[in-house]
């Protein structure tokens, strides 16, 4: 079976679609650009900040379906029996998270690629994106840092990936997209480290802050 697009068209489209600014789009609407205000990331954590749960918690949703969207037609749409079938999907969701950082509207200056790490990971595996999902929410509601949650659950993904049985190219695609989230989050575990280190040179018990 010839599917209606050649192979590589899929992670073109990916990068393109996840490379729209959804949280640029929807702060505008409320006349507010997101670039200028709190970390000025356009991803759904400063939007809840600038924004509020309720529009954030929207951002969040359109980041997370901007990348389920066109791994997902990727893998419905490519007949299985297409040569590294698995590797041009896996390829897909891996364009999918780079649109969202790199996006070319943008200058290539965009998100975290965490909501879109999500959205690719529920395309493919949707109970290990709900578990990646619970575990964010837990270690945020104990820490109350939004970049731990991030990287502790797509830790988890990429460790449950390679440990759980499933495809080499899945598990590949994670390893490069949990790669790219550690590595737009260098600041955030400075300040991470640099917190802690002042909490036990105070000697007062550690808490979570944002």
């Amino acid at each position: 079976m010839t599917p209606v697009l050649p192979p590589w068209a899929f992670p073109l489209a990916a990068y393109l679609i996840a490379a729209i600014p959804v949280g640029l789009i929807v702060a505008r609407l409320k006349g507010i650009d997101l670039r200028t205000v709190g970390s000025g990331n356009i991803g759904a954590t400063n939007a809840v900040r600038a924004l509020g749960a309720k529009w954030g918690l929207v951002v969040f949703v359109l980041d997370v379906a901007k990348a389920y969207a066109p791994v997902r037609w990727a893998d419905l749409a490519l007949p299985a029996d297409t040569a590294h079938h698995g590797a041009w999907v896996a390829a897909t969701a891996v364009a999918a998270v780079v649109g969202h950082v790199h996006p070319v509207y943008l200058r290539f200056r965009g998100g975290k690629g965490v909501a879109c790490a999500l959205g690719v990971t529920f395309a493919l595996d949707p109970a290990l994106g709900l578990a990646g999902l619970v575990l964010y929410g837990q270690t945020l509601a104990l820490t109350r840092i939004s970049a731990l949650g991030s990287l502790t659950a797509v830790t988890a993904m990429l460790l449950a990936s390679w440990v759980g049985g499933r495809p080499m190219a899945f598990s590949v695609a994670l390893t490069v997209i949990a790669a790219i989230i550690w590595l737009r989050h260098r600041t955030n575990i400075a300040q991470i480290r640099a917190a802690t280190a002042r909490v036990r040179a105070s000697g007062a018990p550690e808490r979570g802050e944002r």
